[in-house]
């Protein structure tokens, strides 16, 4: 079929990576292969600056972007990123869609360095106001986009994250180990570990033999994260280091349970396990609510002996054990890549069309 729809995906400052254990790494790729295997009308080209590994670095791959972006020919752009389609709108580079994926630099403040969360706000009001449309993969994202920043409805389309069903899918071979607890995600405070491992201090009063597994790469938080679980006295809590994709599935299906406390809200990890039939304790944080609907177990933010009366919960009732997986299996039935891609050119083309009158 011939190609219609000259599409080019924006990346910047991610990277297309399922291997980086970074989540909008993971969207890119995902987008990437998908739009690639569904959308056979359209013709992708990506504009990827290759892995950064903090702002400044992400700074110094601006002036390549910037030329790239001037060099490039398309029908409409996708920008996975406000960081990204800032430069892009400012550029010129039109039609334009941006992804903006939560609005955590409004609403968190303390993990990340102020200059990180102004300049990310700034880029979220240029794109708001350049963009030809908006994607968010929630309804409670475009909502506080409209109450709060006062975006046109009209312009912000919801489109959903999605998961790997070939690799991650229920395992009723592996067994599971008993009182495991595993969280998967960046060693930081902003994830929510230190109230994770309070939390898990309080579980073990009454759950002695209860595990804690915490997958993840390590950040300047963690020696931090180490001496806190070391002064609590706590057993039965290891950090495994960075989780390689091969291994994921494995570790999802063998937890009793998959716990994300994140300050920031909903996490791909999250889907994952539960697309393996994994109970998921949660907290009701921004956009996890939404995400997890009935599906998970949502403790307090911030809340460590509320987060230790819900995972007891699920550790100590086989019961609840077996609910909470066949919700979890039928929540993560809802969402694919496969689907998160066609929807995503959906509104891309349409902005196209549009453009061309």
């Amino acid at each position: 079929m011939t190609a219609t729809l000259r599409l080019s995906l924006l990346s910047y400052p991610y990277h297309a990576s399922k291997h980086t254990g970074r989540g909008h790494d993971r969207y890119v790729a995902e987008l990437v292969d998908n739009t690639i295997s569904e959308c056979a009308d359209v013709a992708l080209t990506v504009m990827d600056p290759g892995f950064a590994k903090n702002t400044l670095w992400g700074l110094l791959k601006l002036p390549e972007q910037a030329v790239g972006l001037l060099r490039s020919e398309a029908d409409v752009y996708h920008a996975i990123s406000p960081m990204g389609g800032a430069p892009a709108a400012l550029l010129g580079r039109r039609p334009l869609v941006v992804t903006v994926h939560d609005l955590v630099p409004f609403n968190i403040a303390g993990y990340e360095s102020g200059f990180k969360h102004l300049l990310a706000r700034q880029c979220v009001r240029i794109c708001l106001r350049l963009a030809d449309a908006i994607i968010v993969p929630y309804q409670v994202t475009k909502d506080e986009l409209v109450s709060r920043l006062h975006a046109e409805p009209g312009k912000i389309h919801v489109v959903n994250y999605g998961v790997d069903h070939a690799s991650y899918f229920a395992r009723p071979d592996v067994a599971r180990a008993e009182r495991t607890i595993l969280y998967v995600g960046a060693v930081s405070r902003s994830k929510g570990v230190e109230v994770l491992i309070r939390a898990f201090a309080k579980v073990k009063a009454g759950v002695p033999d209860a595990k804690l597994v915490i997958g993840g790469k390590s950040t300047v938080d963690q020696p931090m994260l180490e001496s806190l679980g070391q002064s609590l006295g706590v057993t039965g809590l290891s950090f495994a280091g960075f989780i390689a994709e091969s291994a994921l599935a494995d570790h999802y299906a063998k937890a009793t349970v998959m716990v994300f406390p994140s300050h920031y809200g909903f996490g791909l990890s999250t889907l994952e396990a539960m697309a393996c039939g994994t109970p998921v304790v949660g907290v009701a944080a921004l956009d996890a609510p939404e995400f997890f609907a009935d599906a998970g177990i949502l403790a307090e933010p911030d809340n460590a002996e509320d987060l230790a009366e819900c995972l007891i919960r699920v550790l100590t009732s086989s019961e609840l054990q077996r609910e909470q997986s066949e919700k979890s299996l039928a929540r993560a039935a809802s969402f694919s890549w496969a689907r998160t891609a066609r929807e995503n050119v959906a509104v891309c083309a349409a902005v196209a069309r549009r453009a061309r009158g």
